[in-house]
């Protein structure tokens, strides 16, 4: 008796919903906590069925889920948790967190679930996103800002081409036509080339929707690095280990952000030197990808290597300094981590800096 009036308390006063249901659906324990959550009473809940509690689309569905699992017994929720919706008394639909257990009573099946209001959490992490996007499109324009001049030279190039072809094609258009047609296919060329730069510039710099997806991260390795070497006029020293295929779900330009935010720092801290090398690698396992950015230059101080993701702080004599700050917040928002690996850490080097960027890899959950 002790132990029954012992769980009836703890069940009463959690601060979490517990509810209970009965192999049909019915409920059949509702307390006081999913009282205040749904905002039925009691008496209105106990012994209907537990779809009242859920969107309509939802709610349909919900009794063929329940004979799925007793027809098969494949787990599909149970044992795992997952972030659902509810329906409150009043219709308002919230984000909920819910976990479901079984048990049996006298060789009768029925269904535990905890459920945790998580519209609080929504709306922090919605903030938070929108927060994100800010800093991301602030990092973006300060990045192509800081790569301008680079940039127009580097466009400078193929329009100067075309100036000169035109030129050359139009002394050809009387002589000889087959040049002047050939002529005309470099102008060609050169203005795809021009046009690919521009586009990048613009890929980089316009907010992307808040739509993300899942991409292949090889993809927005190959294009940030491609970005990273237009503007590095010099012999470049960038190297791309092979890649294998890995799927993220985020935005890709803000993960093309980080990676163009390392290796240009990466460029700098080799800048001046006599042999310089940029090394971009790739790892990934049953979970997590992790894409790592090493330089051979001076590297970070230890004293400094504690403040470089805090706002503000820069080794660089011109910017903000808000780079890694705001690239740390993205990978953040990607369920990711952005760290400073320190020599002794580094499994391999090339006597430099070394960025870690990892992300969680992407699995198309299958909804039941």
């Amino acid at each position: 008796m002790y132990e029954q009036e012992q769980l009836k308390a703890l069940i009463e006063t959690a601060v979490d919903g517990v509810l209970s249901i009965s192999a049909d659906g019915r409920v059949r324990l509702y307390n006081k906590a999913s009282e205040r959550m749904f905002g039925y009473p009691a008496e209105d809940v106990l012994g209907r069925d537990v779809a009242m509690l859920m969107p309509e689309m939802i709610a349909a569905s919900h009794a063929q889920y329940i004979n799925n699992y007793l027809d098969t017994g494949k787990q599909r929720i149970i044992g795992i948790g997952r972030e659902v919706e509810g329906k409150r008394a009043d219709g308002t639909i919230f984000p909920l967190h819910l976990s479901v257990g079984e048990f049996r009573d006298k060789g009768e099946r029925f269904f535990v679930g905890i459920v945790r209001d998580l519209t609080r959490e929504v709306e922090t992490r919605q903030r938070n996103q929108a927060m994100a996007e800010q800093l991301d499109l602030i990092g973006r324009h300060s990045a192509v800002s800081e790569m301008g001049a680079a940039l127009a030279h580097e466009l400078n190039q193929p329009l100067t081409a075309i100036d000169l072809f035109l030129a050359a094609a139009e002394i050809q258009l009387e002589k000889d036509p087959e040049k002047a047609r050939e002529t005309f296919q470099r102008v060609r060329s050169e203005a795809t080339r021009a046009g690919n730069i521009v586009r990048r510039i613009r890929e980089m710099v316009e907010r992307s929707d808040s739509d993300r997806c899942a991409f292949d991260v090889r993809d927005v390795i190959n294009d940030a690095v491609q970005l990273c070497r237009m503007v590095e006029r010099k012999d470049t020293v960038i190297s791309v280990e092979p890649l294998s295929p890995a799927s993220v779900f985020g935005e890709p330009t803000q993960i093309q952000m980080i990676i163009v935010n390392l290796v240009k720092n990466a460029l700098d801290a080799t800048d001046g030197q006599q042999e310089r090398k940029v090394s971009v690698r790739m790892e990934t396992s049953d979970q997590r990808v992790r894409i790592c950015v090493l330089d051979n230059g001076p590297g970070v101080s230890d004293e400094f290597a504690e403040q470089l993701f805090e706002p503000f702080q820069s080794t660089k004599k011109k910017g903000l300094g808000i780079g890694l700050s705001i690239c740390s917040t993205i990978a953040e928002g990607h369920e990711g981590k952005l760290s400073y690996l320190a020599p002794p850490h580094q499994v391999e080097s090339l006597g430099g800096a070394a960025f870690l960027l990892d992300l969680p890899l992407y699995r198309d959950e299958i909804h039941d």
